[in-house]
């Protein structure tokens, strides 16, 4: 695997991008998204955790289905991060009660509870699980990591060590593949990594001005690159509030060389303002981060190139990205509890690499060792305000008009009809509860959506 490729480099990249499903998940902030296999989960300023399953996807909606158990509301204050076990099959949160909670992702059921070890419970900013879920990590307004052991079996949590070293809050932490080493990132400029096997008071190695005005985020990437015949390294990307992307070579310690965290590349410059959050994808070299400045950025991060750049969106600030597991997608939490989801084509350059052109369904979840990946996204999505549910914040497939004028979906409206007498637009009392089809509307919204859907053969709704 080479992340320094001088052959079978793809000469152009192709790059628009399409918004293809939104839901209302929240009553705030979306301040965390993941996807591991079928599960997503989202942690939110309003103290909940909501859990779907991909049901499926046409290309233009994604499918969800949320279980009987979600939402859940257990955290006592913002959950600030939610995050998968490898498989899938535990979920991990953390918020500003001071609290990291294990979940069985598939049943809702709580696994364990640990509180951090702060003498004034500190709110947690980060939490992760190690590759082999023995080890679970999180951090925040404490300036210290907790590291504690996960029993599967009995499903204890055992304390197993607080790493300090950090003099501000740490927004970010993450375990290399092999689980013997924890990376952490703080608003005091620094990185850190420490030892997970020998537990040392001292981290390995520091890299004390990452950022100008601190670290807000950062992941490590599924693949290592090859520096040269004997050398390799983990790749780190890392967020700040100086508005830039930093990316990091992580080289482990051998039997003859120390841990070392050096330079990786070019920044990476296109937002105007702090960076919310990042995510390398599962697959392909890729990485996608947020900003305050409303736009989501897709990038090549081996090269160090922008490959697409959406927003800045009108509405909304982009609080949190993912991938989706096979990378087709790109997830995103919204100020105001809105989850939005992006599509992604990817394609190869055929004529210089293989002679032919392989089809979309198997260029999508290529191996790590190709890197001839090139990204195709689709084009954006200007939707009509007057085409989106008031409640919903999605595009009205059976549009009915209220007593106050506005058409919603009939769904929502009725249930929403069902418990109030007001109008859920201007909070007025409604003179009468009845509801009439707005044939018009919806014939105007059929209509955009089949124009739409021409370009991917499919239609909208």
């Amino acid at each position: 695997m080479n992340g320094h490729t001088n052959g079978n480099v793809p000469k152009k990249t192709s790059s628009t991008m399409k918004i293809v499903s939104t839901v209302k998940a929240h009553t705030n902030d979306v301040l965390s998204v993941q996807w591991s296999g079928s599960s997503l989960a989202s942690g939110s300023a309003d103290k909940s955790i909501r859990l779907w399953k991909a049901a499926g996807s046409n290309g233009h909606q994604v499918e969800l289905k949320e279980p009987n158990f979600s939402p859940i509301k257990e955290h006592l204050g913002h959950v600030h991060c939610v995050t998968f076990s490898s498989f899938g099959t535990l979920l991990v949160t953390c918020g500003s009660d001071g609290r990291v909670i294990i979940w069985d992702a598939n049943t809702g059921d709580q696994i364990a509870v640990a509180v951090f070890p702060s003498s004034n419970r500190s709110a947690l900013r980060c939490c992760r699980v190690s590759h082999d879920s023995k080890l679970i990590a999180a951090a925040g307004d404490g300036d210290v990591i907790a590291l504690w052991t996960f029993d599967k079996t009995s499903g204890n949590l055992t304390l197993q060590k607080v790493f300090s070293g950090h003099d501000a809050t740490i927004t970010s932490i993450c375990f290399t593949h092999n689980s013997t080493l924890l990376l952490s990132a703080s608003i005091g400029n620094d990185i850190r990594v420490w030892d997970c096997v020998n537990l040392s008071d001292q981290s390995l190695c520091v890299w004390r001005d990452a950022h100008d005005l601190g670290c807000s985020c950062m992941d490590l990437a599924p693949y290592k690159l090859q520096l040269s015949n004997d050398v390799s390294a983990y790749h780190v990307a890392t967020g700040g509030y100086d508005n830039i992307i930093r990316v990091w070579h992580l080289v482990d310690r051998t039997q003859k060389t120390a841990v070392k965290l050096l330079p990786g590349g070019s920044q990476l410059l296109g937002h105007s303002s702090d960076i919310c959050s990042l995510r390398f994808a599962h697959h392909a070299k890729l990485l996608v981060s947020c900003s305050s400045d409303r736009t989501l950025i897709v990038w090549d991060p081996v090269r160090s190139s922008m490959l697409h750049r959406v927003g800045p969106v009108s509405k909304y600030y982009i609080r949190s990205v993912c991938f989706s597991s096979e990378d087709r997608f790109v997830m995103a939490g919204f100020s105001g509890g809105m989850i939005g989801f992006w599509a992604l084509a990817v394609t190869e350059d055929s004529a210089e690499q293989n002679g032919d052109l392989p089809s979309p369904t198997l260029t999508i979840n290529r191996s790590l060792e190709d890197p001839a990946l090139q990204l195709q996204f689709l084009e954006d999505l200007k939707i009509p305000d007057e085409f989106v549910c008031p409640i919903t914040q999605e595009i009205m497939r059976d549009p009915h008009v209220a007593f106050d004028g506005v058409s919603y979906e009939k769904e929502a409206i009725q249930a929403w009809l069902k418990t109030h007498d007001t109008s859920p637009q201007t909070n007025l009392v409604l003179p009468a509860t009845t509801i009439i089809s707005n044939q018009n509307l919806k014939c105007l919204i059929n209509r955009w959506a089949e124009s739409k859907g021409k370009n991917g053969s499919k239609k909208l709704l």
